[in-house]
């Protein structure tokens, strides 16, 4: 664009095509910044966000990280639901790539084509695929997954500076079962039902199986698969560099702020009696990174870990005699039936949240049910009366569905409870001038840097170990450990930063798990490098700006 210089102008035959003043980074920023702020709606910002990216790519990051905490709502949750749900309304141009279950041949040869050009010398270092079956809040979206491949795939850029050109958003067209796409004529997707069975398993492990082969050091990273899928995916793929950010990512997010929380309320994890609302892919991949949390910090085994949590579902709490009705990740939560069986109950059929809360007392209670308001005021203040600082964590998206306000949950425990929330809150006013910071339990505070540390690493696999690892860093770098207004992350506008520790500590975990494959990493972590670890991992990240071009005959 207006960047060029005169002597770029010049080499590369521009004259006469562009206007004739130079205009540094700075200044389109501002111009691009003042037209973004001119689109009426989240959606409109979104599109011309994408349609940024595909003009300029180091002005689209530049204005993305300058306003990161102002346009991550535009660019990922909230904003790309809708531009998922209108994605073939608002189709311009393609982004990534679009593998079809009836044609598996084009896994080799789209993923060929990426390779060859995107990156002629070298190999792919993450894949972001999505399946678009539980897409954010909104269900089954078909191909329109693919926005939130390419959104997921500029987080992990913005956040933790892994090269945009390295990264290969994918969205697997399997069909769909939301019959408003069929109805709609200029959808852009495959029109039949989803895939199950057999033939789901073998599209999604030939596609595995080709990114080995053309990309055997990428990370690979699941995003939005439906909950029955998820699961038994990444317990299938676990011995390989994969991860998956609903379970894992989610987890461990919401670990480092219960840990920060803990340690605030002068507590520990293995006192804690947690109630989670949500049964889902989220809620279960909370409980088991707790769990995990809880194995690996405080000494306890898979039982006694399990044995900490009271998980709710829309059909009450979670019991062993609900048998075949629960889901494989759910089992390990289930409460014996005896043990409910002398509650005082609100009602004669099923165990519900309130039933839990007045039996259990609970110390932590995390929302993951897209239940607008479901923690009442009645709620809220029961769990009060018997927990000195409770732990309130509401982390369903998007804001409207969001479980509790946190100024009610303070206000209903008279300002004793430490919040954090999924979706972005203004801070509380807690009177006499003070105010509290609620925390966001974003995951774009982790799985970026969890990435970077990983291809940093070029690890065999993504242990729980590693991700305990980045979990204590973040947890270690609350503001609340100082001042107990604070939130209890580190605000995400200092992501870039927070990327360094928390990559640092995965990549000395891969490490000492043996999992790291890079020798000039080892190498440094062991002292015989020429740069710490920090400042090895700073001069990998790639930033915004203009590089020096050369013309080549």
């Amino acid at each position: 664009g207006a960047g060029f210089t005169r002597e770029e102008r010049q080499i590369f035959g521009l004259e006469g095509f562009l206007p004739y003043d130079v205009h540094s980074l700075e200044k389109q920023c501002l111009r691009a910044y003042n037209q973004l702020l001119k689109q009426p709606s989240v959606i409109l910002k979104h599109a011309f966000l994408a349609s940024l990216r595909d003009q300029n790519q180091v002005l689209f990051y530049k204005i993305m990280q300058d306003h990161l905490k102002e346009l991550l709502g535009v660019l990922y949750t909230p904003g790309a639901a809708e531009a998922v749900a209108n994605y073939s309304n608002l189709f311009r141009r393609p982004v990534g790539c679009y593998i079809l279950e009836g044609h598996l041949t084009d896994v080799n040869r789209t993923a060929d084509v990426a390779y060859d050009a995107n990156n002629p010398n070298d190999a792919i270092d993450l894949v972001v695929v999505t399946d678009a079956e539980a897409i954010l809040g909104i269900g089954d979206q078909g191909v329109g997954g693919i926005t939130i491949s390419t959104s997921k795939a500029a987080l992990y850029t913005l956040g933790a500076g892994i090269n945009p050109n390295r990264i290969l958003p994918v969205v697997l067209d399997c069909g769909t079962d939301n019959h408003a796409l069929f109805s709609d004529s200029l959808y852009m997707g495959w029109k039949r039902t989803r895939i199950r069975g057999k033939n789901y398993d073998q599209f999604v492990d030939r596609f595995i199986k080709s990114c080995r082969e053309l990309f055997p050091n990428a990370i690979i990273h699941f995003e939005d698969f439906g909950m029955a899928n998820a699961y038994r995916l990444m317990e299938k793929y676990k011995d390989i560099p994969m991860f998956n950010d609903d379970i894992q990512g989610t987890g461990a997010v919401a670990l480092a702020a219960l840990l920060a929380a803990i340690k605030v309320s002068g507590n520990r994890l293995a006192d804690q009696r947690i109630v989670i609302y949500g049964a889902g892919s989220a809620g279960m991949g909370i409980a088991d990174q707790i769990r995990d949390g809880l194995m690996i910090l405080e000494g306890l085994d898979k039982d006694e870990a399990a044995r900490r949590f009271w998980c709710v579902d829309r059909n009450g709490l979670l019991v062993e005699s609900m048998g075949n009705g629960l889901r494989h990740a759910q089992l390990p939560y289930a409460r014996p039936d005896a043990e409910v069986e002398n509650w005082e109950k609100t009602e004669e059929d099923g165990t519900w949240l309130m039933d839990v809360i007045k039996n259990v007392k609970p110390t932590v209670l995390i929302g993951t049910s897209t239940h607008s308001r479901a923690f009442s005021e009645e709620l809220i203040r029961e769990m009060g009366k018997h927990v000195e600082r409770p732990i309130i964590f509401p982390m369903s998206n998007p804001t409207a569905l969001c479980e509790v306000d946190p100024s009610d949950a303070l206000a209903w425990t008279e300002n004793r409870a430490l919040v954090a929330t999924g979706s972005p809150f203004p801070p509380v006013q807690l009177g006499e001038g003070k105010e509290y910071t609620v925390a966001q339990t974003n995951n774009a505070l982790i799985y970026p840097a969890l990435g970077l540390g990983a291809i940093l690493a070029r690890s065999r696999t993504i242990s729980n170990s590693m991700l305990m690892a980045g979990v204590n860093s973040l947890a270690s770098l609350s503001p609340a450990l100082t001042n107990p207004e604070a939130s209890l992350l580190p605000d995400l506008a200092d992501v870039r930063d927070v990327s360094v520790s928390v990559a640092a500590a995965v990549v000395r975990q891969a490490v000492e798990d043996g999992n790291a494959q890079d020798e000039n990493t080892i190498k440094i972590v062991k002292g015989k490098g020429e740069m710490s670890l920090e400042e090895h991992i700073r001069s990998r990240m790639w930033d915004a700006v203009y590089r020096p071009l050369e013309l080549v005959d």
